[in-house]
């Protein structure tokens, strides 16, 4: 089984309103970013920490949400909550503040052989990132305070090349989510 963890515990200290609670068309950001992978047909994770009440009262209740009391650690601290609570052949990591990607695109992560793979638009390395459940140890163990970090010094990871720019989309100010998701 696959997953796909939204990671969404930041505080959005860059925006005037906590990304997850974004409106659009009078939906949550959130509730949006899930419905999309929903409809690929994988099951959806949500890690929450900063104002984890508000948030968790806005979801649905077919999600399963994790609590990451560490959230003020940054993304990797959710990284690791998720394989904490979490067994799978892999988990797909993708951000609340940006665009979901194609399932095609998630279905390329899923078939990669390699231990971690992550999108390859441009020369840039961007999410989702996919992270195989043997990798737990290492991660957990790790002293990296970055996901990115981590990942390179590995050595296991693998890019897959994608054609679709919304990998490097980035909604971290208000400008930015009207853009990207207004």
């Amino acid at each position: 089984m696959n997953i796909v963890v939204l990671l969404a515990g930041g505080k959005s200290s860059r925006t005037s309103t906590m990304k997850q609670l974004y409106k659009i068309d009078s939906e949550y950001l959130i509730n949006r970013q899930i419905q999309t992978i929903q409809s690929y047909g994988y099951e959806v994770v949500v890690i929450l920490g900063h104002n984890y009440d508000a948030i968790q009262s806005i979801l649905n209740s077919d999600v399963t949400v994790i609590r990451n009391k560490n959230y003020q650690e940054g993304m990797f601290s959710s990284v690791k909550t998720a394989f904490n609570y979490l067994k799978a052949d892999s988990l797909i990591f993708c951000h609340i503040d940006r665009p979901m990607v194609s399932k095609e695109i998630f279905e390329k992560l899923i078939n990669s052989t390699s231990e971690i793979t992550t999108t390859f638009y441009e020369n840039k390395k961007a999410p989702p990132i996919m992270i195989k459940y043997s990798m737990k140890d290492e991660l957990l163990e790790s002293t990296h305070q970055r996901l990115d970090y981590w990942i390179e010094s590995t050595k296991k990871a693998s890019y897959i090349k994608v054609n679709d720019e919304k990998v490097h989309f980035n909604a971290n100010t208000d400008e930015k989510l009207g853009l990207y998701f207004g």
